[in-house]
């Protein structure tokens, strides 16, 4: 097979006429052969040595129909686009040299579109695609010849292909569906070599008339992973245009398809689901959605889709494929914290911005979305909450006036306090995506306070610090959302479940320094500043916690460990610790819960755990004391992180 960038031409008229001259060479081979045959017997000679001369012109016989054939293929594939001819318009088609695959290709478009999907009963009509479906999946493997197969099946059996399949009661639709779809995305992502298929392609991202075929062709797109030109011009043209314009249409359609496929009926939701998933396409559909006619910004746009969820029966199906689009113009999933590309970042803010408008209203199944989005975004999320500097600050890219960076915290934009607070809303009380942004958010403050105190350890920035009491803020703002959406029983009770839940899973599974740790610590951490919110709700907090583990919690005691912990492993000068206090292992300070876990085993019938255990934070507490500037470092970190200032703040009226 020839390399795509080679030139492999065929001019289906010189086939033909190739075909011609073979069959008159054909008959004159048997006109000569009979002759000389007769003159040979009339002399007595025999004749077997003619028999190949006869068989020479029956092979070029048999080959006359093959050309005939593919001529005929060729110029079908050809389709009417001047523009495949070549220079001088002498009619020569550029083809890829897969002529066996196009001959595939042909016989089953014929079937499927002249005879199983228009000339059998229903049951049959189930069987006979789903028995040649494998063939269709397996065109994958080669894309010019799907091109073709997509190009030589009439457009009417492709765009009602997915109605079809669920109007005969198809058992295997779904699965008959993911095979012309891997197809399709196949033919749509190689390079058009084939002419015709131009024209399939133009077809299936221009407007349409009927909301069903539209969504018949959304459907035959979503599973196959389409370029982001077709999905971006199919979603817009089929749907997204018009619902910029005038979203107050019936959008229904494909109500008995959208059963069989488990997608939704909406034609806005089957326009949102081909986008999802590609971040460029949602960028470039909601910076055009409409066309020119079309004036409104980008976060104007986006609320188009909110409000039209709360008002319509497929909300729910609308909510989610809006989610996973924003989820991917963010590219919450493809790029790194702190490092977001401008045009993600751009895209970001105004999602943000327009669900937090919502807050605990924005619909539930989008609320997964937008934790996702919040552990990519965690940089501008704690950044956000920041109360030290520029307070009255706006949402925007461009940094506040007086805005003082912190080493290792790189926001793409900046956020309000208010404008922090109102996004958290959108799903804090959602168990998973809380537990996944906790999990982020765990990972970063260590990550970020450790390098903060080898900064410091290196001179006397107070980056350990500043960025301790930007975690206070962002925790004090955080709580105060999930006390406001939870109401405030609640959100001490979820404080303290997640408390128990990790630290008596971490005790009772043993010790292992790895990510549990990190996680454990942004527990302690949460917790202290929880418990420093006032005695009514330390009281509530402890009560559960004590309920539940039989065990006090010593919040404050924890959280300067902590901080004890991570400035020691950041290298900041301090004593030798007592080699008690080091472990063998990592050569650094051991934590709060090994120093349990070592007392626990060490116990005995004489001597409880609680007593081993005290012995040891006596020695930890006294090795602090001996080192002043650490400890005073501890203690001021310790505070920050528990301040209740900037719930305080937000409660002032703006």
């Amino acid at each position: 097979m020839a390399s795509a960038d080679e030139f492999c031409g065929i001019d289906p008229e010189e086939m033909g006429r190739l075909a011609a001259s073979l069959r008159d060479a054909a008959d004159r081979l048997t006109v000569f052969r009979e002759e000389f045959e007769a003159k040979l017997r009339q002399n007595g000679v025999g004749a077997m040595a003619l028999r190949e001369i006869a068989d020479i012109a029956d092979w070029g016989r048999t080959q006359i129909s093959m050309l005939h054939g593919r001529a005929e293929l060729v110029q079908k594939l050809e389709g009417d686009i001047p523009a495949a001819k070549g220079d001088g318009g002498q009619g020569l088609v550029r083809l890829p040299d897969e002529l066996e695959g196009f001959e595939l290709a042909q016989g089953l478009a014929r079937m499927y579109g002249d005879d199983i999907l228009v000339e059998h009963d229903n049951e049959s009509q189930a069987l006979l695609i789903h028995e040649h479906a494998d063939e269709i999946a397996r065109l994958a493997d080669n894309p010019q010849a799907a091109a073709a197969f997509f190009a030589l099946l009439p457009a009417k059996a492709r765009d009602s292909l997915p109605s079809v399949l669920t109007a005969i009661r198809s058992r295997t639709a779904e699965q008959d569906l993911v095979a012309f779809s891997k197809a399709l995305g196949a033919a749509l992502r190689a390079p058009t070599l084939i002419p015709a298929f131009a024209k399939v392609k133009a077809d299936l991202t221009k407007p349409v008339d009927g909301k069903i075929t539209a969504w018949n062709r959304l459907a035959l797109l979503k599973g196959a992973d389409a370029p982001t030109g077709v999905r971006t011009a199919a979603a817009r043209a089929l749907a997204l245009d018009d619902f910029a314009k005038n979203p107050h249409q019936d959008w229904r359609a494909g109500l008995n398809e959208a059963r069989e496929y488990d997608l939704p009926p909406d034609l806005v939701a089957m326009a949102l689901e081909v986008l999802a998933g590609d971040g460029r396409a949602a960028r470039e559909v909601f910076a055009g959605m409409g066309g020119t006619d079309v004036k409104l910004s980008q976060i104007e746009k986006m609320k188009l889709f909110l409000d039209y969820a709360d008002q319509v029966s497929a909300g729910d199906e609308v909510a989610d494929a809006f989610g996973r689009v924003l989820e991917a113009g963010t590219e919450a999933r493809t790029e790194n914290p702190g490092r977001h590309s401008p045009s993600a970042a751009t895209f970001a803010l105004d999602a943000i911005l327009v669900t937090g408008l919502l807050g605990p209203s924005l619909p539930a199944t989008a609320k997964d979305s937008m934790g996702v989005i919040a552990r990519s975004y965690v940089h501008e999320l704690a950044s956000g909450a920041r109360f030290d500097r520029a307070t009255n600050r706006t949402s925007g890219p461009r940094i506040p006036e007086h805005w003082v960076p912190l080493p290792g915290v790189t926001p793409a934009f900046y956020l309000s306090p208010g404008d922090t607070y109102r996004f958290l809303k959108t799903f804090v009380g959602e168990e998973k995506p809380v537990a996944d942004f906790n999990s982020t958010m765990a990972r970063f403050r260590h990550d970020i306070l450790l390098s903060a105190a080898c900064l410091d350890a290196q001179g006397d920035k107070n980056y350990f610090r500043d960025i301790s009491m930007m975690f206070g803020d962002f925790s004090s703002i955080a709580f105060k959302a999930t006390k406001d959406v939870l109401g405030e029983e609640d959100a001490a009770g979820e404080h303290a479940r997640n408390f128990i839940k990790n630290t008596s899973g971490f005790l009772l599974g043993g010790f292992s320094f790895t990510n549990e740790i990190v996680d454990l610590s942004w527990e302690v951490f949460q917790a202290y500043g929880l418990s420093a919110l006032g005695d009514e709700w330390d009281d509530s907090f402890e009560k559960q916690v004590e309920t539940a583990t039989g065990e006090r919690t010593d919040l404050a005691r924890r959280m300067k460990f902590d901080m004890a912990y991570l400035l020691y492993s950041g290298g900041y000068s301090t004593s030798r610790p007592p080699q008690e206090l080091i472990n063998a292992t990592t050569g650094t300070l051991k934590t709060y819960e090994e120093l349990v876990v070592e007392a626990k085993r060490e116990a005995t019938d004489n001597k409880k755990w609680e007593h081993i255990l005290q012995e040891k934070l006596e020695a930890y507490e006294e090795w602090m004391d001996e080192n002043g500037k650490l400890d005073k470092e501890i203690e001021y970190s310790s505070r920050f992180q528990s301040s209740d200032l900037a719930e305080n703040l937000l409660r002032l009226p703006k």
